[in-house]
């Protein structure tokens, strides 16, 4: 996301909020004026110029803007202005009602964030929905896609970076006899994956490729997954190993030739404006022939890719 420079003055929260109150007014929005601010401001800005605006004009900017701005552009740009810990519990909330298609979501929150912050969204959860993250993923789900789903939302990793080679060697023989076992006895794996660090399970999966001379995403059975466990695992294994990869291979699949899947499009890059997107933008370029930009320029148009191409500070 483009950055507020030392030498910059920052515009005041009222300031902004009656410069948003000026794009919204006369007849038509500034989209334009409304990207220059708000994808320019960070999250604890952008909390304060949602107060103010409420503050000054006794509304809600989020139903503003839900009212003057209109398809990909307004949802981006609603999911934008959620506090980040908010915003992925809304994120997990809608994933959670059609699970099936949606569980990438689920297993991003749970696995790239660090234990605190999970409980973070965990809370935030609870506040908006008055229910658990863990209550609505069982709900919706059955069989070994809950139970992995579950393990996921529901563990409080170790997260430093000791390693016992020992027990990643023991249970690197376990994952093994669940994958020539086929799908019948995964309950040991789905323990594994569900609890331990994430620098233990990359040196377990180290020790499976040494051992077995192949990867345990490819060492998985293909074919029938009417619940869509084997997916999710491989998944869920791909975001613990690799996310910057894992998060490449995103993008590229959401701007492939079929068509622009802007909900995946959105998601990742408003997710990790803020985080780590230099990162990923990196491990695009390594999947593809062009630069993030290029591919976001090519595969979207109007204020939808102007926002996007603000975010990632083009």
């Amino acid at each position: 996301m483009a950055r507020n420079t030392v030498s910059q003055v920052v515009p005041s929260p009222a300031e902004d909020a009656a410069a948003l109150l000026k794009a919204f007014q006369g007849w038509g929005t500034d989209e334009q004026a409304v990207i220059a601010i708000l994808a320019h401001r960070d999250a604890a800005q952008r909390k304060q110029i949602m107060l103010k605006y409420e503050e000054m004009y006794n509304e809600s900017l989020m139903h503003r803007l839900q009212s003057e701005l209109s398809g990909d552009f307004e949802r981006a740009m609603c999911h934008w202005i959620l506090d980040p810990v908010e915003r992925q519990a809304v994120m997990a909330n809608a994933a959670t009602k059609c699970i099936l298609e949606e569980y990438p979501v689920i297993i991003e929150i749970a696995c790239t964030n660090s234990p605190a912050e999970l409980i973070a969204v965990k809370k935030a959860y609870h506040v908006l929905y008055n229910c658990s993250l863990e209550e609505d993923v069982a709900a919706h789900t059955i069989g070994k896609l809950r139970s992995l789903l579950l393990a996921l939302v529901s563990t409080y990793r170790y997260d430093g970076n000791d390693v016992n080679m020992g027990l990643a060697r023991s249970e690197a023989n376990i994952i093994n006899e669940a994958v020539r076992n086929g799908t019948t006895d995964h309950e040991e794996l789905i323990r594994i994956v569900g609890t331990r660090s994430k620098a233990q399970l990359n040196a377990t999966f180290s020790c499976f490729k040494d051992e077995h001379r192949s990867s345990f995403t490819k060492a998985l059975p293909r074919g029938t997954d009417p619940n869509g466990y084997l997916r999710a695992l491989r998944t869920t294994v791909r975001c613990i190993t690799d996310p910057n990869k894992y998060f490449g291979k995103v993008l590229k699949k959401a701007m492939c030739e079929s068509g622009t899947d802007e909900d995946s499009l959105t998601r990742v890059v408003v997710m990790h404006a803020e985080k780590d997107m230099k990162d990923i933008r990196g491990a695009f370029q390594k999947r593809s022939s062009v630069t993030l930009e290029q591919a976001i320029a090519t595969e979207t148009s109007g204020d939808y890719r102007s926002f996007l191409m603000a975010l990632l500070g083009s």
